[in-house]
C-alpha cells in the first residue's frame, strides 16, 4: 500500500496520476516517469500556481523541469520564480533550474528579466547559464554586464564562452581577464577557454 501525503493537493495529484497508470507514493517521484507524466500535465500546472506549499512547489518544479512539460509549465514556473521569495533558497534554487532546462527562444526576455534583477539573489545562476544558448536582442550586453555582478558573475563568464563559441560575436579579453585569478576552478578554466575562443575570432 503507497504511503499518501498529507498534503491535499499532492493526494489529489498522486489520484490523476494513478489514474494514467503512474503508481508512486510522493509527486516528487513522478520525476522518474518523465513523458508519461505528460497525459497529466494540465493537473501538475494548475498545482505549480495554486499550491501554498513550498515543498509540493519545489517537487512540481523538479518534475517540470523537462522537454515534453515546456510548452504547458514554462509561463506558471516563471510567475512563481517572480514571486517566490529567497528563503528556504532550495525554492528559489529548484524553480530556476526548472526554467533553465524549459528556456528556448521563446522565454529569452524573461530570463533576462530575470537574470538582470538582483532581488532574485544567488539563484540566478541557472538562468545565467541558460542565457548562453539563446538569442535575442540584448543577451551579449546583459552576460557582459553580468560580469560584474558578484553573484552571477562566474556563471555569466561561462554563458559567455557558449554563446561567443556559438554565435562568433566578439567581447573585450580585457573583461575576462580578471577570473584567471578566480578562486574557483571552474570559473578559471572557462576564462582560459574563452580567452583562446576569442583569440580565434577574425
Amino acid at each position: 500500500m503507497h504511503r499518501q501525503p498529507k498534503d491535499p493537493a499532492a493526494s489529489a495529484l498522486l489520484e490523476q496520476a494513478a489514474a494514467h497508470g503512474v503508481n508512486v507514493a510522493t509527486v516528487a517521484e513522478l520525476r522518474r516517469y518523465g513523458a508519461r507524466c505528460a497525459p497529466f500535465v494540465d493537473a501538475l500546472v494548475g498545482a505549480v500556481r495554486d499550491t501554498t506549499s513550498p515543498q509540493l512547489l519545489e517537487d512540481l518544479a523538479a518534475v517540470l523541469a523537462a522537454p515534453w512539460a515546456r510548452d504547458a509549465a514554462f509561463q506558471p514556473l516563471a510567475e512563481r520564480y517572480r514571486s517566490a521569495p529567497n528563503s528556504p533558497p532550495s525554492l528559489k534554487a529548484a524553480l530556476a533550474q526548472a526554467l533553465g532546462v524549459l528556456a528556448d527562444e521563446r522565454s529569452t526576455a524573461a530570463l533576462m528579466e530575470f537574470a538582470a534583477a538582483r532581488k532574485h539573489g544567488n539563484s540566478r545562476a541557472e538562468l545565467v547559464s541558460a542565457l548562453g544558448r539563446l538569442n535575442g536582442d540584448g543577451v551579449l550586453e546583459l552576460l557582459v554586464d553580468l560580469l560584474r555582478d558578484p553573484g552571477v558573475g562566474g556563471h555569466a563568464l561561462s554563458a559567455l564562452r557558449v554563446y561567443v563559441e556559438r554565435t562568433r560575436d566578439s567581447i573585450d579579453p580585457l573583461l575576462v581577464k580578471p577570473f584567471h585569478s578566480d578562486g574557483r576552478a571552474w570559473v578559471r578554466r572557462d576564462a582560459k577557454e574563452l580567452l583562446h575562443l576569442l583569440d580565434t575570432l577574425p
